[in-house]
Parts: structure tokens; C-alpha cells; sequence
């Protein structure tokens, strides 16, 4: 069984790695010209062009910092 600090430090790795995910991909796409998919609040479908995405990402990250 983990500790409460343990699974902490766990549950933040976790995060970071789907991050930097998210990242990687995007950076992949955009150096392509590809699009990505993401939904709407209502579930429909829609897409952009992953530089943009990419753009969006990395100044929502900016601001959590």
C-alpha cells in the first residue's frame, strides 16, 4: 500500500508524462502540417491545425506555471 505522499509523487509523475504526451505529439503533427481532433463541451468532433493547438497548449501551460 502507498504512503499519501507516495501516491502524490506518483499521481504527479503520471501527469507530467501524459504531458509531455501531449506535447511530443503536437510537436510531430505541427512539424508535418497536421491536423488534430478535439470535441466540443457536446461531443461533436472538430479540428485545427496542430501549430495552432501547439500554440494554445504552450501558453495554457505558461500560465500555470
Amino acid at each position: 500500500m502507498m504512503s499519501d505522499a507516495q501516491l502524490e509523487i506518483f499521481h504527479g509523475r503520471i501527469e507530467r508524462g501524459l504531458q509531455l504526451s501531449v506535447l511530443r505529439t503536437l510537436r510531430n503533427k505541427a512539424m508535418l502540417g497536421r491536423d488534430v481532433v478535439y470535441a466540443r463541451p457536446d461531443g461533436r468532433p472538430f479540428t485545427m491545425p496542430a501549430r495552432e493547438a501547439l500554440r494554445i497548449y504552450e501558453a495554457a501551460s505558461n500560465e500555470h506555471r
